[in-house]
């Protein structure tokens, strides 16, 4: 590797340092770091075009590609606005040289970094609650908050649409592959599944869940999957396997860390001492009645499901700001979250900078994905 590729994997550690080092002293990200390094990303793109080392349409897929998915980072409501332009800049400036034993899909830089932050931070999350976990001195009741809230009728008949609907886009999704001729080991298949299932639940977040619309969409992810089946026994393998993969993922893991989560890191705050830059650990949905009265409830999702018309609050990593506490502040005045004591769940405001800054730094010390040099060692 030359001095000035060594020169270009040093000059996204020193942006991310200085990105980590504003973001917990000031939690912001100054443009002049996010910016900066989209700059600087775009220069070393060119430059490498003009050494002849890539060619424009490489380096306009890895723009917009990296583009999209940091965009999906911040519509998924995990990262800010600042942590997204960081994410960015990072993936334009690693050297191509830098992923020369990688081929196809997993020697595209957005995609190797994404995971380098995703797995980590998942990783030590989950190894935090276990341990708080650990101390927790009633245990019992998490379990029973966790199977009643599994088990209730409405529960019981939306995940067993979001079964069918996961079913689908597997389906759908590994045709679409073996159509183009796309050959992904078996762990990126099953991550693009995931990520291509909460996209489309995402999608399909703001659309009325009318007895049409359960029909129509149960409908086509059976008749997929059943027309796709060579045959009946492979069919059923098909199915029993991401039946148990839906219900690993989606229902035991999810709903405990979420559970945990919310039992271990949330805070619950009065409406009325609510500040601008808190973020909501739940989401408040207004619920239309029979009888047209309005009543208020409280959901427990994983990510932001953007605003709507019944939507009041939901997780966001910018947190509220001063409009939207005046209309919580007015509605709790008027009674409407009395249900819960006028009282909203707050999660501590993760800074995702040194996050991106440890993929970053994995990034380059693995040359793609830390968790292939992992099993390289074992």
């Amino acid at each position: 590797m030359s001095y000035y590729e060594t020169f270009l994997l040093f000059l996204p550690l020193v942006f991310c340092g200085y990105a980590s080092y504003t973001d917990l002293k000031t939690q912001k990200i100054r443009n002049v770091c996010s910016l900066g390094l989209l700059y600087v990303g775009m220069l070393s793109q060119l430059m490498a075009w003009y050494l002849g080392t890539t060619t424009p349409l490489y380096i306009l897929g890895l723009f917009f590609g990296s583009g999209v998915i940091a965009f999906g980072f911040y519509w998924f409501g995990i990262f800010s606005p600042g942590d997204s332009k960081l994410f960015w800049g990072v993936c334009l400036i690693f050297p191509l040289s830098l992923f020369r034993d990688l081929s196809g899909s997993m020697s595209f830089p957005p995609l190797i970094l994404a995971l380098n932050i995703v797995i980590p931070y998942s990783v030590g999350l989950l190894g935090y609650l276990l341990y708080k976990f650990a101390l927790m001195p009633n245990k019992l009741a998490l379990f029973r908050g966790f199977v009643m809230s599994n088990f209730e009728k409405s529960a019981l008949f939306e995940k067993l649409f979001n079964l069918l609907l996961f079913i689908g886009i597997a389906t759908a999704l590994t045709l679409l592959l073996e159509l183009i001729g796309w050959q992904l080991d078996r762990f990126m298949e099953l991550v693009l599944v995931l990520a291509a299932f909460a996209l489309v639940q995402k999608l399909l977040s703001s659309v009325p869940k009318t007895p049409v619309y359960y029909a129509t969409i149960g409908f086509v992810s059976v008749w997929l999957s059943v027309w796709s089946a060579p045959s009946v026994p492979e069919f059923l393998s098909g199915f029993a396997f991401f039946f148990g993969l839906y219900l690993v993922v989606f229902v035991v893991v999810k709903r405990l860390v979420l559970s945990l989560a919310s039992l271990m890191l949330d805070n619950v705050v009065d409406v009325g001492h609510l500040k601008v830059g808190m973020i909501p650990a739940e989401q408040i949905v207004r619920v239309t009645q029979p009888d047209s009265s309005i009543r208020y409830e409280k959901k427990q999702v994983a990510f932001s499901s953007g605003q709507s018309d019944n939507i009041i609050i939901s997780p966001d990593p910018a947190g509220l700001d001063t409009e939207e506490i005046t209309h919580l502040q007015h509605l709790a005045a008027a009674g409407a979250f009395a249900a819960f004591g006028n009282q909203i769940r707050i999660q501590p405001a993760i800074r995702f900078a040194p996050v991106i800054s440890v993929g970053a730094l994995l990034t380059v010390l693995c040359q793609g994905p830390f968790y292939l040099k992992l099993m390289q060692l074992f």
